[in-house]
């Protein structure tokens, strides 16, 4: 498995994190899906290009 470095995951925690969050509270179900999918995109690209 390859090495995440923290301090860019703390970020992409924090962002995308509050973007679900404030997309689970005013209950727009299109919004948390968006954010979601993005989120992994950019995981999944950050772990590939290591």
């Amino acid at each position: 498995m390859k090495k995440i470095n923290f301090t860019n995951t703390a970020i992409f925690i924090l962002f995308f994190g509050v973007a679900v969050t404030e997309s689970i509270q005013t209950q727009n179900w299109l919004k948390v899906i968006f954010w979601i999918a993005i989120g992994l995109v950019f995981l999944f690209a950050d772990l590939k290009k290591k």
